[in-house]
């Protein structure tokens, strides 16, 4: 689950998420769920969490709400365990492991840095973002989640980080091998819009790559003159393609956008709890010539 305000806005402005009634969620349709999908049950008998995954708004031009656990989960994949490789000569690397002088944030001290690898303090929500700012890109991060003898019993408290371009348009960072959440929170989703194409994620422990591409929004007098779309391959599986946003992405809830700078920093996500001790290593982005 995530917060409603990734780190850009308090720099642009203040994001104003249209309001919504939710819908109460149906007591049966809720026991036939659980019924049908009894590792589910667990979860959804916390109200809470039921209300989240069965009530949200609607999205616009879908049969869906924004975080349904209706949603058709994605098919998985299997995609081995390579995944590391040099960065392109004309990429500008962002971490190699050895320092973090590209990168800044209001939590700093919470991530640390050891052998190479940077990882999550998991205790407060906050973001790592770079110091400069992107606009087109083609971006390369790689990840792990972290080995979970016990699992938490909310799905999306497995190793929960996300990529946010511009710090507000967020690719889901989460454990899902093997296991289901609503398909639009899942690892490779675009957050609360759209669900990955398949599920190509490896088990946790195992390093994953993120090869992004992303054309921000352009604006016009304040309106969208074009939204924003991102292409994602996940572990060498096209998960995103040229996917359009609805804007930017908030939690249980429609995004929508509201104008901001061409260029942006690009942020990681500490999501903060004490499930979510997420690893990176090799990040670097290309920015790109838009046409």
């Amino acid at each position: 689950m995530k917060s409603t305000v990734p780190f850009a806005l308090a720099a642009i402005c203040c994001l104003a998420v249209p309001a919504f009634a939710q819908d109460a969620v149906d007591p049966a349709e809720l026991q036939h769920i659980m019924a049908q999908h009894p590792d589910w049950a667990p979860w959804l008998a916390d109200p809470e969490l039921a209300k989240l995954t069965l009530a949200g708004p609607k999205m616009p031009n879908s049969n869906w709400r924004a975080d349904d656990i209706r949603r058709p989960q994605p098919v998985p994949v299997e995609t081995g365990k390579a995944c590391s490789a040099p960065p392109p000569a004309d990429a500008e690397v962002l971490f190699d492991g050895k320092n973090l002088d590209k990168w800044t944030g209001d939590h700093f001290s919470e991530w640390t840095l050891k052998d190479g690898v940077l990882t999550t303090g998991a205790r407060v929500y906050n973001f790592l973002q770079t110091k400069q700012s992107y606009g087109d890109v083609q971006v390369h991060v790689e990840w792990k989640t972290p080995l979970q003898p016990k699992p938490p019993l909310n799905p999306q408290y497995r190793g929960n980080s996300g990529v946010f371009l511009m710090g507000l348009y967020e690719l889901q960072i989460l454990d899902s091998y093997k296991t289901q959440t609503y398909p639009d929170g899942a690892a490779g989703a675009i957050y609360s819009q759209s669900p990955p194409l398949v599920n190509a994620s490896r088990p946790a422990g195992v390093w994953q790559c993120y090869d992004i591409v992303f054309h921000p929004p352009h604006f016009s007098g304040g309106a969208v003159a074009a939204p924003a779309r991102m292409t994602v391959i996940h572990n060498g599986v096209l998960v995103q393609d040229n996917t359009v946003l609805i804007g930017a992405t908030v939690h249980n809830a429609v995004g929508h956008y509201e104008p901001h700078p061409a260029e942006l920093p690009l942020g990681l996500q500490d999501h903060g709890n004490p499930d979510s001790h997420v690893s990176f290593r090799n990040i670097w982005v290309r920015r790109l010539n838009p046409g």
